[in-house]
């Protein structure tokens, strides 16, 4: 096997471990299981030393990342942070005010 067939090797193992370790991530987040700083940095980690050793680019693994997180929400990842911030401001607004009738506030 030359280097060249042993890069390529190489590279299409490390988007495959990226592939099945962003996804683990983005199911147990959608099954509301939050991921420990331990697993967040970890991950991290992995992604930064792909991109050390040449692999693979930033850029290369912000797409990625984008197109798990779109296989496991439907959604970009834009698009659900958006979401989760106007569920947010729904919830945090106290409408018990509002249950009594207006001439008796």
């Amino acid at each position: 096997m030359n280097n060249t067939t042993t890069a390529t090797t190489l590279r299409q193992q490390f988007i495959e471990e990226a592939k099945q370790r962003l996804l683990t991530m983005f199911n147990n987040s959608k099954q509301r299981i939050k991921a420990t700083d331990a697993e967040r940095f970890r991950l991290q980690g992995f992604m930064q030393a792909g991109v050390f050793l040449g692999l693979s680019s930033n850029s290369e693994l912000k797409q990625l990342m984008e197109e798990m997180h779109q296989q496991v929400f439907s959604m970009s990842i834009r698009e659900r942070r958006l979401q989760q911030e106007a569920g947010r401001i729904a919830e945090g607004i106290d409408y018990s005010l509002y249950d009594q009738p207006t001439y008796s506030r």
